[in-house]
C-alpha cells in the first residue's frame, strides 16, 4: 500500500472510531501527517513505509511538539528496513511508538490491548510486579522454585518483582505457573512527557532560518513570546507565552498561502490551539481560509504579547 492509501484508511478508521481528524496536506512535509483528537486524548501522527525514513532530527522535532501539546506522538509503518512489521507490537523509533496501521485501529476500534514491544533480542511485554509478588507468596512459592519453572537466575526473578520486562516466552511460562495473566498492557495514547531542556528554542540570526521568519521571530519575542522552531511542521514555530500556545505560520504572500492557511486552519481546530500567518505584505483580508493574517507591519506596532492574541481573535471570524 503506498503512503496516500495508508493516510487514507488511518483518516478512516479513526473517524470511525470517534475522532475528529485534520484534513490532509498535499505538501509532503518530514513532520507529521495527521492530527486526531477524541475528548482529552491527541494524537500526531507520521506515516511512512518503511520507518527508518524518520531521522533523529525528526524524530526530536516530533516529541517536542507532542511535549508542549499534551499528545502522544506515533509513527505508523509497515516495514523496518527489509523486515516487514508485526502486528500488536510497539516498535521505537528515536523514542517516539511505532505501530503498523492495523495495530493502532485494533487499539482504538476492537479495544485489543497491546502487550508485546520490541527490542534488542526479541519481543517483551511489561510485567506485574506487584501481582507476581503477591502471587509467589500466595502460592508459597520459593524463589528458586519460582526461577526453576520460568528457567532463569534467582537474581533475574527478583528484578521481575521489582518491574523489569521479560521477554515474551519466559512471561509465557510465568503465566502458565501462576495461572493468570501477570502482563501490562502498553498505553498507544499517553502523552509524552521529556525533560524540558530538551526542547528546541530560536536563537536570533539561526542558521537556515528565512529572513522574514527571523523578523517576525525577533519581533515575537520582543514583544514576550517564547519561540519554539519547527523546520519540518506546515507551521514554522509554536509561539508560547505563558500558558497561550499559537501555531505560527511566517510566510511571503503568495498562492500557495491559501493551501498552507486552510491545512493549519483544519490542525488548529482538532489541536484546539490558535493559529496565525505573519506575512510580508499589509493585506486587505482578515483571515484565511479562516486562519487569522497579520501583516509584519503591523506587527512591529505590537507592544504587549495579550494584543497579540486579542488580534486572532477578532479575525477568525472577520470577513
Amino acid at each position: 500500500m503506498d503512503r496516500t492509501e495508508l493516510i487514507a484508511q488511518i483518516r478512516g478508521f479513526l473517524g470511525n472510531a470517534g475522532f475528529s481528524v485534520s484534513d490532509p496536506y498535499v505538501i509532503r512535509l518530514p513532520g507529521f501527517d495527521l492530527v486526531a483528537r477524541r475528548d482529552e486524548t491527541l494524537i500526531i501522527i507520521k506515516v511512512l513505509s518503511n520507518i527508518d525514513g524518520l531521522s533523529e532530527d525528526v524524530g526530536t522535532e516530533l516529541r517536542a511538539l507532542a511535549y508542549l501539546l499534551k499528545a502522544t506522538p506515533l509513527l505508523i509503518g509497515e516495514k523496518n528496513g527489509m523486515k516487514v512489521l508485526e502486528d500488536d507490537v510497539v516498535y521505537f523509533r528515536f523514542g517516539i511508538q511505532t505501530v503498523t496501521a492495523s495495530t493502532l485501529k485494533n487499539h482504538v476500534i476492537e479495544k485489543i490491548p497491546v502487550r508485546a514491544y520490541a527490542a534488542p533480542g526479541g519481543l517483551y511485554v511489561n510485567l506485574d510486579q506487584k501481582k507476581i509478588r503477591r502471587l509467589r507468596q500466595e502460592k508459597n512459592i520459593s524463589l528458586g522454585s519460582f526461577a526453576h519453572y520460568v528457567r532463569v537466575s534467582r537474581r533475574t526473578v527478583r528484578m521481575y518483582e521489582d518491574g523489569m520486562s521479560a521477554r515474551i516466552d519466559i512471561a509465557d511460562r510465568i503465566e502458565d505457573m501462576f495461572e493468570q495473566s501477570v502482563t501490562m498492557p502498553i498505553d498507544l495514547l499517553k502523552p509524552l512527557i521529556i525533560e524540558t531542556k530538551k526542547l528546541p528554542s530560536y536563537q536570533k540570526g539561526q542558521e537556515h532560518t528565512k529572513e522574514l521568519q527571523q523578523e517576525v521571530f525577533s519581533l515575537l519575542q520582543n514583544i514576550g513570546y517564547s519561540i519554539i522552531p519547527m523546520d519540518r511542521c506546515p507551521f514554522e514555530a509554536l509561539s508560547k507565552e505563558k500558558e497561550k500556545i499559537l501555531l505560527t505560520c511566517v510566510q511571503e504572500y503568495n498562492k500557495k498561502l491559501a493551501e498552507k492557511a486552510h491545512f493549519i486552519s483544519s490542525i488548529s481546530k482538532i489541536i484546539e490551539k490558535h493559529a496565525v500567518v505573519f506575512t510580508d505584505k499589509d493585506v486587505c483580508k482578515k483571515n484565511l481560509e479562516g486562519t487569522p493574517i497579520i501583516g509584519k507591519k503591523e506587527l512591529k506596532k505590537i507592544r504587549d504579547p495579550e494584543d497579540v492574541f486579542t488580534l486572532i481573535l477578532e479575525r477568525i471570524t472577520a470577513e
